[in-house]
């Protein structure tokens, strides 16, 4: 089998199984994230020995010709000794000038937008802890138009780079930033179709850029947004929505509770059971689906089933 050195250890791993999946069972703690090579957490870089070329899918090519690669891509053909990527090779910096909570479980985190830095709203970036490489994807929440990019980071009981933003980050410290990455967007296309947007959690962090966007834009087709929570103190940005729904003749703002008393201009219930609903009677509906990657699944499979064509959705599940 392929011999892997990675750190001063060597590792064996089976070319028919993935490099991050083959070293992590043997105490290797290789980053990832998706696995299937789109959020790119997993990036390592080849020191010696040359990577297979489709594990370097998607990759930008000043970095594929550095050595660059993705452990969760990689079923490894030959030996292999690699290194954890060089973040001035790979990541910007950008400054932090806002931290806040939107409620107990929710982070709001405002940073600097770096120069050259270009996104799409509805995108993801990787932040990057320096001292240690550890990497997690958070979705953008903001409009280019913006002077400052802002993320909703969902706090998760020991989760290593939420705990790390919560207790320890202040503003005026700086954070590694990937490149924008995603396809989650809103299209000039899309000006007069009518739009579902539906997310639960900090799922709404894209849906927010994505209809901030498309408002910007002067879409001219009906909105209708749904987010959904367990109960109403998880709608960590129900009443900026409500207000903007005021403003905007052709949106609709519908918070969705799993338990609890129904919001008001609401509905109870797990959030895909009302998805039909809302597509009843319209045609040419473009969707907008983001959350955790369970609730993702089921919202899909409940717009197929009211006819909308697969071609129609456009999805960001969180791993």
């Amino acid at each position: 089998m392929p011999i892997i050195t990675y750190q001063g250890k060597t590792y064996e791993c089976s070319s028919e199984e993935s490099l991050v999946d083959g070293m992590n069972r043997q105490g290797a703690n290789i980053s990832y994230g998706c696995r299937g090579g789109l959020c790119q957490a997993c990036m390592v870089k080849a020191v010696k020995g040359t990577p297979p070329a489709a594990a370097q899918a998607g990759i930008k090519p000043s970095l594929q010709k550095k050595g660059y690669f993705l452990a969760c891509l990689c079923n490894p053909e030959s030996d292999i000794e690699i290194a954890l990527p060089d973040r001035r090779d790979e990541f910007s910096p950008a400054t932090i000038t806002t931290i806040d909570h939107l409620n107990p479980s929710v982070l709001r985190l405002m940073t600097t937008r770096p120069d050259g830095f270009n996104y799409r709203p509805g995108q993801f970036v990787n932040f990057i802890r320096a001292a240690d490489g550890l990497s997690r994807s958070y979705s953008l929440a903001s409009i280019p138009d913006d002077d400052r990019l802002e993320f909703h980071i969902r706090l998760l009981p020991g989760g290593r780079m939420s705990g790390w933003l919560a207790s320890e980050l202040k503003p005026g410290d700086e954070l590694l930033l990937s490149d924008a990455m995603g396809d989650c967007c809103y299209r000039d296309s899309y000006g007069d179709q009518p739009l579902l947007l539906a997310g639960t959690g900090t799922g709404l962090a894209p849906l927010y850029g994505i209809l901030r966007d498309a408002l910007s834009r002067g879409h001219t087709g009906q909105i209708r947004l749904l987010h959904g929570g367990l109960s109403g103190g998880d709608l960590y940005l129900d009443h900026d929505l409500r207000d903007l729904a005021a403003a905007h003749a052709n949106l609709t703002y519908i918070p969705c509770v799993l338990n609890g008393d129904t919001p008001s201009g609401g509905v109870s219930g797990p959030i895909n059971s009302h998805l039909g609903r809302q597509l009843a009677g319209g045609e040419n509906w473009i969707a907008f689906l983001c959350g955790d990657s369970g609730i993702v699944e089921a919202m899909r499979s409940s717009c197929i089933s009211s006819g909308l064509d697969e071609s129609a959705i456009h999805s960001d599940a969180f791993g």
